[in-house]
């Protein structure tokens, strides 16, 4: 069947435009002072649900280490989804990198404590790290300017040998070494982890902590943990417990040292 030139013409035409569609929102880079600015913020685990802290404030400087510590249940990882934009903050305000908290920011990155993803779906490891190169093309674009930056990234977080791997057969350390990675292929300047030492074995917790404490890294880190030795590793050791926020450690550690 011969096809059709107008179709053939008004289909390129549509298509054309669809790469232009951004998968995030355009968003001036570089941090410059805080990273994040809160104050007075208040919010629930789920929607309709009690609030977990009703009068929080803190600061953390571009570039600094900070560990958020507390028992179960006094809301690290509700604070975290908070400024990541998966939960509403219902009082008070948050600036995180110059903006308020909203889901799509490319120099973001939020890591849950135990990542999921669907079992059964066949996605390569490669391809799941090549997913941070989403943020600064086209929905639908084939993007291959990046490869270099995802061989890159695979390296650092030891994966290359796995690059070919599905990721459902990947074990949790695994895992979340590749989301690190596709996090540094991104470039996000904010990385938000949810306990990320948890379900690591020796010689993922070696990679990560290299990864995350380098000191010519420029990104900066607010890590949810259980762990004083990580803690202790920090430039900041905010404390959350019985819906209040203080601050435990203002500055040690890291090379960066803010105050």
């Amino acid at each position: 069947m011969k096809p059709n030139p107008w179709w053939s013409a008004l289909s390129d035409a549509c298509f054309g435009l669809v790469p232009r569609v951004p998968y995030a929102e355009p968003d001036p880079r570089g941090c410059a002072g805080s990273a994040i600015e809160a104050a007075g913020l208040a919010a629930a685990a789920r929607t309709g649900g009690p609030m977990v802290f009703t009068d929080i404030s803190f600061s953390i400087p571009c570039g600094c280490r900070t560990a958020l510590i507390g028992p179960n249940g006094s809301g690290k990882s509700t604070l975290l989804r908070a400024l990541a934009g998966l939960v509403p903050i219902q009082r008070g305000s948050a600036q995180v990198l110059g903006a308020p908290p909203r889901l799509g920011r490319a120099r973001l990155a939020y890591l849950a404590q135990r990542p999921r993803l669907t079992d059964p779906f066949p996605l390569p490891l490669r391809r799941l790290v090549q997913m941070g190169t989403y943020a600064h093309h086209g929905w639908f674009e084939e993007c291959h300017h990046g490869d270099e930056a995802v061989e890159r990234a695979l390296a650092l977080l030891g994966l290359t040998a796995l690059a070919d791997r599905p990721v459902h057969s990947l074990s949790g350390g695994q895992l979340q070494r590749g989301l690190l990675a596709r996090a540094a292929v991104q470039g996000a300047e904010l990385l938000l982890l949810d306990e990320p030492f948890v379900a690591l074995d020796q010689e993922s917790r070696e990679i990560v902590e290299a990864y995350l404490f380098a000191p010519e890294a420029r990104f900066t880190v607010v890590l949810a943990t259980h762990d004083p030795a990580d803690a202790a590793r920090c430039d900041r050791v905010l404390e959350l417990r019985g819906g209040v926020l203080r601050t435990v450690q203002a500055c040690a550690g890291h090379p960066h040292r803010h105050a």
